[in-house]
C-alpha cells in the first residue's frame, strides 16, 4: 500500500435540538482536502463531496425517522393519551449520534458511527454503522476488498469467529438463533491493530452483551490481507 499520509482531514459538525415530544444531539464527520491539495490534478473533489453526501444522508435519514415516529406518537398522545382516564407515561423520543475514525492512512479511511434511537419501552436500540472508503477512487470497501485475490475470506473469517464464540459460548445464542456465518455484505471497520468485523444488538446475542465484535489481527492475518 501507498504510505502517503491522506490527502483529506476530518472535521466534525454538531446538530441538536430539544423539543417536548423529541431531542438529538448529532455529530457528524465531514471530510475536507488540505489547502494545499485542493488544486492538485490528482486528487478529485468529487470523491470527497461524494463521500460527505453518503454519510449525510444516512443521519439524516435516520433522525428523521424517528422525528415522523414522534410527530405520531406526539399527536397521539395529545389527541387521545393524555385524555385518557389511566395513566400513560409521556416519552420523549431521542437520537443520539457520533462517531470515530478509527482508521485514516495509506489513502484509506474508516469511521465509526454510533447511533441511539429511544422511541418509547425499556431501553433504546443503538446500531453500528462503518464507513470503509478508498479515498483515491471514492469505492466504498468490502469485507471481501480487505482480503487479496483468490483468499476464502469467508471461510476464514467465518472459522475465526466461530472458535471465538466457543470460547465463551454462554454470551451467545445457539441453534438456528446462533452464528451461522457472515453475510455477503457484513458489517465492519478498520483499526491500528485488525479488521473489527460486528453484528447487531440480538443478532447473534442478547441483548445485554452489546454489540459483538470479532477482530482478525493484522499481525495474525496479514498473509490473507490486502490492506495493513
Amino acid at each position: 500500500m501507498d504510505s502517503r499520509a491522506n490527502y483529506s482531514y476530518v472535521a466534525q459538525v454538531n446538530i441538536c435540538k430539544t423539543s417536548e415530544f423529541f431531542k438529538y444531539n448529532i455529530t457528524y464527520p465531514v471530510l475536507k482536502l488540505y489547502d494545499k491539495y485542493v488544486y492538485h490534478d490528482m486528487y478529485d473533489r468529487e470523491i470527497i463531496i461524494n463521500i460527505n453526501n453518503e454519510i449525510c444522508e444516512d443521519v439524516m435519514e435516520f433522525k428523521n425517522s424517528v422525528k415522523k415516529q414522534a410527530i405520531a406518537y406526539k399527536k397521539l398522545y395529545t389527541e387521545k393519551l393524555s385524555k385518557s382516564d389511566e395513566d400513560y407515561v409521556k416519552y420523549q423520543y431521542e437520537v443520539y449520534i457520533n462517531n470515530e475514525v478509527t482508521y485514516d492512512r495509506n489513502n484509506i479511511i474508516s469511521i465509526v458511527m454510533t447511533k441511539y434511537e429511544f422511541t418509547g419501552g425499556a431501553h433504546g436500540m443503538t446500531y453500528l454503522d462503518a464507513y470503509n472508503y478508498n479515498l483515491l477512487t471514492g469505492d466504498r470497501l468490502t469485507l471481501k476488498d480487505m482480503f487479496k485475490p483468490g483468499v476464502d475470506y469467508e471461510e476464514i473469517v467465518n472459522n475465526f469467529i466461530k472458535e471465538e464464540i466457543n470460547n465463551k459460548p454462554e454470551n451467545y445464542f445457539k441453534g438456528d438463533e446462533g452464528f451461522k456465518g457472515i453475510s455477503e455484505n457484513q458489517p465492519f471497520y478498520i483499526d491500528e491493530d485488525g479488521i473489527v468485523i460486528y453484528f447487531g444488538l440480538y443478532e447473534i446475542a442478547p441483548y445485554y452483551i452489546g454489540i459483538p465484535k470479532f477482530k482478525l489481527k493484522f499481525d495474525e492475518f496479514n498473509k490473507y490481507l490486502n490492506y495493513n
